[in-house]
């Protein structure tokens, strides 16, 4: 079961749901070995089937430690299929090719642990022995940690368009050449969605990607209300002509711009400048978020660290303030205005940050300078 292209509907609860690349992991509660679990997960969930090493991990961390984990259920790939793992009153639903089968991890004292067949339609991982798990409507996790009681991964749906359109003009065959994609004209800005306006708390849930355009085809597409930004003109330079052999020397040194020179910074420990005319994405692997992949915000990389999320916090410009979120984290972000030595920690409602305030992220630090 590919998880990359399927749909994981997210179900209300108490527990938590995380997404790891192609692991997914839902626990009922959270006590002190909860960090160390997700810890486990995401340390090795970007290799190639990582089922088998994520079970050896979850094994020293459950087995290994004084305290009693949560219960949790999990899926991962492996090289034969898809990995159920499941510990405690924790339930899977298994639906595919075959039928439905349930899986109980109660019944085990250790846990239980299945490898599924491809295909599978539908995995349904909650609480309970039932394996009963309603969703919120049309959520979909693309990464991160979310509160749930539980997760439904449903298999992408292939359709069938072979008795579609036969009075369509027939497709021409041995053709050579193509017409080149299209391009906007000359002197035009583009520009980016406005930031979303939406008050309620980010749940971290995104919408699907779009899809590459066909050659010769142009694609319009709006990002995701969370992800919208605000509008950022891009500068279309051109070549300058080749000089002449016999260049004059320049008179005297060019001038900083003025503009750039005043722009507001967020300045980190380091001394490391990011100019605050553009949206970020903050972590220590910012670049799997989606905003980032559609150029709609720039990665702002953390130096690595257990307690820094790939996808920790977002930052947004709008009309000159500044505003930061936090994108559901376990260790969470934090902020302090100009004079306050106290930290407050942030949710993942936009919080305005002032001229001089400072974001706390782990141990690391990073300033808003003016």
């Amino acid at each position: 079961m590919r998880v990359d292209t399927s749909t994981i509907g997210i179900a209300p609860g108490e527990g938590l749901v995380a997404r790891f690349g192609d692991v997914v992991i839902y626990l009922v509660g959270a006590n002190t070995s909860t960090e160390r679990i997700l810890g486990a997960v995401e340390a090795v969930a970007d290799v190639e089937h990582p089922g088998a090493a994520i079970a050896q991990r979850l094994a020293a961390v459950v087995f290994g430690t004084g305290s009693e984990p949560p219960p949790f259920g999990l899926v991962a790939p492996t090289a034969d299929g898809t990995l159920v793992l499941l510990r405690g009153p924790v339930s899977a639903m298994i639906s595919g090719a075959e039928g439905s089968r349930r899986l109980v991890g109660a019944r085990a004292f250790t846990w239980v642990d299945e490898i599924v067949r491809d295909p599978v339609r539908t995995l349904a991982v909650g609480p309970g022995s039932d394996g009963r798990v309603t969703p919120y409507p049309r959520t979909d996790l693309r990464g991160g940690v979310v509160p749930g009681g539980g997760f439904v991964i449903e298999a992408a749906v292939r359709r069938n368009n072979k008795n579609r359109n036969r009075t369509a003009t027939p497709v021409k065959k041995n053709v050579t050449s193509y017409e080149p994609v299209a391009t906007a004209p000359a002197g035009l800005a583009a520009s980016e969605p406005e930031p979303d306006s939406q008050s309620g708390p980010r749940t971290g849930l995104t919408e699907a990607p779009t899809p590459e355009p066909l050659p010769g085809t142009r694609a319009w597409s709006a990002a995701p209300a969370s992800m919208r930004v605000e509008a950022q003109p891009i500068r279309l330079r051109k070549e300058s002509p080749r000089p002449p052999l016999h260049t004059p020397a320049p008179t005297a040194a060019p001038t900083a711009d003025p503009q750039h020179a005043t722009a507001p910074t967020l300045v980190a420990e380091d001394g490391t400048a990011y100019p605050l005319d553009r949206a970020y994405v903050i972590g220590r692997g910012p670049s799997v978020d989606e905003s980032v992949r559609r150029k709609t915000a720039a990665p702002l990389v953390l130096q690595r660290d257990r307690h820094i999320s790939r996808v920790h916090a977002y930052l947004s410009v709008n009309s000159g303030k500044v505003f930061l979120r936090d994108a559901g984290t376990a260790a969470g972000t934090f902020v302090s205005t100009p004079g306050e030595p106290r930290w407050t920690r942030i949710s993942q409602t936009p919080t305005e940050l002032p001229p001089g305030g400072r974001i706390r992220i782990s141990e690391q630090v990073l300033t808003y300078s003016v």
